[in-house]
Parts: structure tokens; C-alpha cells; sequence
């Protein structure tokens, strides 16, 4: 029978701590790209992002919904820096929350607005990342101790 082999604990709260960074990154270049009256700038040339953002899909209660993205990029990354169940549950509610409604924005996108923007879809690749990343995480390390992994990643 084979076992399952996961990357250490170690590796993947390196991992999510990175791509969660990068998620700050790309939803504060769009919050702030819009906060001025304007768009992102899609690197293509294109103006799927004027029109993604120019759209009534772009704000929730009047908060552009790039703030939500910040906001949940850095508890993913705050998450990141704990080995214990809490955060490695939490970790993944957010992540599982944020890949849900990153799939229902690439919906709208898609077949509503008509427009893509090439910032929401690299905002989407990094949650569906951090997504699979802290479900490895919880599957392969709920339960365990902190003392435990400590050990092992010194010897």
C-alpha cells in the first residue's frame, strides 16, 4: 500500500505566505488603481480591466471588493505564521471562501460584464493556490503538535 507523502508543514506555510504577499500586491494595485477614479491597467493593452471595474459587480456595500481581497490575503498570510490547528483551519476557511467567490467573480466576468481583467484573473490564480496549499496544509497536518514538526525540521 502507498503511503501519501505531504511537503513539510515548514514548506507549505513558506509557500502561502508568499503567494498570500503577492495577493496583497495585486488586489492593492487594484483597489488603489480605482480608488483614483481609474482602472488597472491591463498589461495586454486591453481594457478589460476599465470595463471589469467600471462595472456595478466591482463594489459590495459601496467597498470595492479589491479591499475584501486585501483583507483576506493578509489573514491568509497571518495564518501562515502559526502551526496549529487554529490557523491551519482558518487558513483554509479563508482561502476556501476567497476561491469560491474568486470563481463566482471569473463567472460574471466572463458572462455577464464580458470583459476580463487580467489583474482579477491573476488575483484568482493566487487564491486557487493558496486554496490548494492550505487544504494539503489541514489534510496533512491537522491534529499534530507544534513541538513535533519542530524536531523533526531541526534533525
Amino acid at each position: 500500500m502507498k503511503t501519501t507523502s505531504f511537503p513539510s508543514e515548514w514548506t507549505l506555510r513558506r509557500a502561502i505566505a508568499f503567494f498570500a504577499a503577492l495577493g496583497i500586491g495585486v488586489a492593492t494595485y487594484i483597489a488603489i488603481a480605482e480608488s483614483g477614479g481609474g482602472s488597472p491597467v491591463c498589461i495586454a493593452g486591453s481594457h478589460g480591466c476599465a470595463t471589469v471595474a467600471k462595472s456595478s459587480y466591482s463594489h459590495v456595500a459601496g467597498v470595492n471588493i479589491a479591499v475584501f481581497g486585501i483583507v483576506g490575503y493578509a489573514l491568509l498570510l497571518a495564518s501562515a505564521f502559526f502551526a496549529n490547528d487554529a490557523a491551519r483551519l482558518g487558513g483554509f476557511a479563508v482561502a476556501l471562501g476567497g476561491f469560491g467567490y474568486s470563481v463566482f467573480l471569473t463567472y460574471l466576468e466572463i458572462f455577464k460584464i464580458e470583459a476580463i481583467c487580467q489583474w482579477c484573473v491573476a488575483s484568482a490564480a493566487l487564491m486557487t493556490i493558496i486554496f490548494l496549499l492550505s487544504a494539503t496544509r489541514l489534510i496533512g497536518y491537522a491534529g499534530t503538535e507544534e513541538r513535533v514538526r519542530v524536531r523533526e525540521r531541526r534533525a
